[in-house]
């Protein structure tokens, strides 16, 4: 079967209480039916497969928060993982990841599982980017409130009973409009994040310069008509040290006396500062050019590391296309081969174990790299930091070492008896150094002030680069945005058209629209319906955004619909089944992998007991979790 890339398909939940399997079913591919009166559980299953995946659940059931964890067997683009949660409520729990079956994971020593916290760590990834990562989307490298995780993109996968009727997304306590667009964006594969993380630096320069521009006003209304810039206080400086320099040459035509104990007491301990100096600049110097290399030496392992990681990536690719080859002649004899399905070799014609196929043997071997490039990166960072802390101190060590020499070479310097021209050539020289210390003085002060100068036109000219960044990148999206919406558009027509005898404004749509954004979807403009109609129409139109996810392979949607919800708010059973045999015709059109996982209480007669139900049919005897 062709593969469009990403997509998730679940192979097998487990849910523990102790030692107990208290729910144990297998999943798989298309779709799949939990099915049962209401109260037996079947929502508890949808949450916990929401849960299990890496989404966040913040109110459990009672009988859900006495279990302990979730086992999930998933197929992520291809490769077999098992993702293991405990179940807490905080829903703040990591996970740990074993790359391969639920049996091998089950059996398996705790050694061979990965262990990802909930959120990313200095050295370590969180386990929804280790998850992004398998599946091929991206996914912002830092970790914080306005991050697109895991959860956030699994919001727009199910469908639970809790969310408004007329909400897209599922229900989230930190949600925007910023966020949910740049969602939608990233899933039918308009956007990497990119422009998502342009538009979060532009708010946030926004109102950094707002901040900047409103402390330069104080300082200003503070030191009033005392102001000057830098370069005024500098020019004033300079002029002031060629005057000195000027009258020093009017000293140098003086004759010498013999300088007296005081002045040679003087000299001596000017010239042990010197000395001292000399050699802690001479230390620092060495220490710079020691850590200078260490860091060319971390940055070409961190090269070497890359290189790795790439050729693994190359090998896992080449073992993909090799491993479905079909061979037509033996290349050792020459002979015809037999023709094998893929479930078989294609020369041997030894049948595949199903698990192998998905396992992918490069996984660990590419975390332990991963982790080793996380933890080269920081000492790297932090070899940057005493390098400019040594430059620092290198800097003002030669400052204040040259300075000593200056006053070794004036106190030593031959002199004559002091008579008055003399003496005011000195005054004029301690004048002046008095001035330029003054001035120095007033550059402090003012350093606040300039810093605030620089810092607010960089904001702006940062500010000014972005704004026409994102309005080019928003300008390209709504090209591209056009054309998918009437795609999912015109798929959506067609599943509420099959409703036929319960809503007029379903068969007699001619535009539907939808915003990620505004995170609502409208029929003729119109976007309030029965509680039973919005139900239908919110269902429709993520079946059919998961079916143009199968129709066009640059979504990265990863092929993957749960939902809670088919006959929420008083639907009539007739109207539940024409529902269901949409979800089942749309499945059956789909020609690649995926998965539509949904609960009912009023299964159609036709589908009940079919290939597509999972477990029995559930009831107050004989509930989901068998506790």
């Amino acid at each position: 079967m062709m593969q469009f890339k990403p997509f998730i398909i679940i192979n097998h939940l487990v849910i523990t209480k102790g030692k107990n399997h208290v729910y144990n079913e297998p999943f798989k591919s298309g779709v799949n039916i939990i099915r049962g009166k209401n109260s037996s559980g079947k929502s508890t299953i949808a949450d916990f497969i929401f849960y299990a995946l890496g989404g966040d659940l913040n109110r459990w059931k009672k009988e859900a928060i006495s279990c302990d964890f979730t086992y999930i067997e998933v197929n992520l683009s291809g490769n077999l993982f098992t993702l293991r949660r405990e179940i807490r409520e905080s829903s703040k729990a990591g996970m740990d990841i074993f790359n391969g079956s639920m049996q091998d994971a089950l059996l398996s020593n705790i050694s061979n599982w990965l262990r990802y916290p909930y959120s990313a760590t200095g050295n370590k990834e969180s386990f929804y980017q280790a998850i992004l990562k398998e599946l091929g989307i991206p996914y912002a490298k830092s970790d914080n409130a306005n991050s697109i995780t895991l959860h956030q993109l699994l919001r727009l996968m199910y469908v639970d009973q809790m969310t408004s009727l007329d909400r897209l997304f599922k229900f989230d306590r930190f949600d925007n409009a910023s966020k949910r667009k740049a969602i939608g964006e990233l899933l039918i594969g308009l956007s990497d994040l990119n422009l998502y993380e342009y538009r979060l630096r532009v708010q946030k320069l926004e109102s950094v310069l707002d901040n900047k521009i409103k402390e330069i006003q104080t300082l200003h209304k503070f030191f009033g008509s005392e102001i000057k810039t830098s370069e005024e206080i500098d020019k004033e400086i300079n002029r002031n040290i060629k005057e000195i320099n000027d009258l020093e040459l009017s000293l140098e035509s003086e004759n010498n006396v013999v300088l007296d104990e005081e002045e040679s007491s003087l000299v001596s301990g000017l010239r042990q500062e010197t000395r001292d100096l000399q050699n802690k600049n001479r230390g620092l110097r060495e220490q710079y050019v020691s850590i200078n290399f260490e860091l060319s030496d971390s940055e070409g392992f961190i090269r070497s590391l890359h290189a790795r990681l790439e050729a693994i990536g190359d090998s896992s690719r080449a073992i993909d296309a090799l491993s479905n080859i079909g061979y037509q002649y033996c290349p050792s004899c020459f002979e015809p081969t037999k023709l094998y399905d893929l479930n078989h070799c294609g020369l041997c014609g030894v049948e595949h174990h199903t698990n192998s196929i998905a396992l992918d043997p490069t996984f660990k071997i590419r975390k332990e790299i991963e982790f080793q490039i996380a933890e080269s990166n920081i000492n790297s960072v932090n070899r940057q930091k005493e390098i400019s802390i040594i430059s620092s101190e290198l800097e003002a060590t030669t400052t204040l070492l040259t300075n000593k020499k200056w006053l070794l070479n004036t106190i030593e310097k031959p002199t004559k008896q002091i008579d008055q021209k003399t003496r005011e050539l000195f005054l004029e020289i301690g004048r002046l150094n008095s001035e330029i210390q003054q001035l120095s003085f007033s550059k402090a002060r003012f350093a606040n002030l300039y810093d605030l100068y620089k810092e607010r036109d960089a904001t702006q000219n940062e500010l000014n680069g972005l704004t026409d960044k994102v309005n080019r990148l928003e300008g390209q999206l709504e090209r591209e945005m056009a054309s998918k919406k009437k795609s999912i558009s015109s798929l959506t027509k067609a599943i509420i058209q099959a409703d036929t005898n319960h809503e007029e404004a379903f068969i007699n749509a001619e535009s539907i629209e939808f915003d990620f954004g505004e995170d609502k979807v409208s029929i003729d403009d119109r976007v309030l319906f029965s509680a039973s109609s919005m139900v239908y129409l919110k269902n429709a139109f993520r079946l059919a955004l998961l079916q143009a996810s199968c129709l066009d392979k640059s979504y990265l949607y990863p092929r993957f619909l749960l939902m809670d919800n088919v006959e929420d708010k008083g639907m009539e059973a007739d109207r539940s089944h024409i529902f269901q045999h949409e979800i089942v015709r749309v499945s059956n059109e789909i020609k690649v992998p995926h998965q539509i996982i949904f609960t009912t209480s009023m299964i159609a007669p036709d589908l009940n007991d079919s290939i597509y139900c999972v477990g029995g049919f559930y009831h107050e005897g004989c509930k989901t979790l068998k506790l």
